[in-house]
């Protein structure tokens, strides 16, 4: 064995390179001392068909003959593989395009109505994947949104047997018209009952009878490494169900400059699924898709999110009801790290917030929220999903070994 410059130089199973012909000029860098990053970004799941179609066929050129160039230096090349990787702060998602906004010009549907997002417990044993597919598909819907410049298709649960729906702000922004084409093929217009932009998250109506609405579950019974599925317009191919588990909870992803909340899945997500329901093995609705994250090698794979059913309740309640949605915070900070004994304790209380006013204050130790233990930083971020700045949150704490309990609004992030 010749041991130079830390490369195998010999072995019994090596063999001399085959003679190929000298290919073209290529200058390959010196490889880095770790795998290169990629550069993460958040897609939304919206397809997007333009009316001209030329420039689609002149990407699938440019793919073609990439693809051909790429396979011919790397038959004549080592096979180095890199592994890219994302740790600590190191990241930050990007868009990957400008998304509208702006509320569809579309009818306006009456609010007030008294219609709610109901969260239910799972009833019965679990369900296999076509059981699961079978019992959801008849509450999924298809939209298709029009604008000015195409149009664009995504996907939608029914919440009512009288039309209303639920699916992404971001699938019908900007439109001048919506379609939802039902479980039996029927195809309707639809009106707007309320959106949000910020949340992501938009209520429609359909004239309509007889359907059969979803039931949504509790998304903060779930638990890393429970079956999940999702299911919609995946690419435009309809009622796609991929399945998976559940990766991750309570996941910080920043979209647009706003922080969002949001079940991580390795359940396939892709263009066309926003909107649709990601599922437990119940068959309930446990989350709205809304995006996932790529890398520019398109190394990442089984990186999809989903809007936690809490949320969605939180919101489309809201919305059904013509109020405005105002995200609400507690006004104070606390360390990450558990109290022994349980709790966690203060680092800084905003001043202007109501828990000073209330008397909370640095060093006292929160063991309690709505009288629920506080085992760690999730159960206060889990019970702010389903409140809203003005909501009220009774809270234990301990300062001098003293319990005390008060109850605190949260205020207006």
């Amino acid at each position: 064995m010749d041991n130079r410059n830390d490369l195998w130089q010999g072995g019994p199973w090596e063999r001399p390179a085959p003679a190929f012909p000298d290919p073209p000029a290529v200058h390959i860098p010196v490889a880095p001392a770790r795998p290169a990053r990629p550069v993460p970004r958040v897609r939304r799941g919206r397809r997007k068909w333009p009316w001209f179609l030329g420039l689609i066929a002149l990407i699938a050129v440019i793919c073609l003959s990439t693809l051909l160039i790429d396979r011919y230096f790397t038959s004549r090349r080592p096979n180095y593989f890199t592994y890219p990787y994302i740790d600590g702060d190191d990241w930050a998602p990007l868009e990957d395009e400008e998304f509208n906004t702006d509320p569809p010009s579309i009818p306006r549907a009456e609010t007030g109505t008294g219609v709610t997002v109901s969260l239910s417990p799972a009833q019965g044993g679990a369900l296999n994947y076509t059981q699961i597919y079978e019992r959801a598909i008849p509450s999924a819907v298809s939209i298709t949104a029009i604008g000015t410049g195409g149009y664009s298709s995504g996907s939608g649960v029914v919440l009512t047997g009288d039309g209303y729906l639920i699916t992404n702000a971001h699938v019908v922004a900007g439109a001048r018209a919506v379609n939802v084409t039902l479980y039996d093929n029927r195809i309707l217009p639809a009106s707007l009952v309320g959106f949000d932009a910020v949340e992501d998250l938009a209520v429609l109506k359909v004239e309509a009878s007889g359907l059969t609405p979803a039931q949504f579950g509790d998304s903060n019974t779930l638990r890393i490494g429970e079956p999940v599925a999702a299911l919609g317009d995946s690419l435009g191919y309809r009622s796609t169900f991929t399945d998976g588990i559940v990766s991750s909870l309570d996941r910080e992803v920043e979209v647009d400059g706003v922080t969002m909340v949001l079940i991580q899945t390795s359940a396939a997500i892709n263009f066309g699924n926003s909107g649709g329901p990601l599922l437990n093995q119940y068959g309930q609705v446990m989350g709205i898709n809304t995006i996932k994250i790529v890398t520019e090698d398109g190394s990442a794979e089984g990186l999809g999110f989903a809007i936690p059913s809490r949320r969605v309740k939180y919101v489309a309640d809201r919305l059904i009801a013509g109020e405005e949605v105002k995200a609400g915070v507690f006004g104070f900070t606390v360390k990450t790290v558990v109290q022994e004994g349980g709790g966690l304790e203060l680092v800084d209380v905003e001043k202007d917030s109501d828990g000073w006013a209330k008397g909370l204050r640095r060093g006292d130790i929160i063991i309690a929220a709505d009288g629920q233990p506080v085992t760690g930083l999730q159960d206060l971020t889990r019970l702010k999903l389903g409140l809203g700045a003005g909501d009220v949150v009774t809270l234990t704490y301990l300062r001098d070994g003293e319990s005390h309990t008060v109850e605190v609004e949260l205020i207006e992030a």
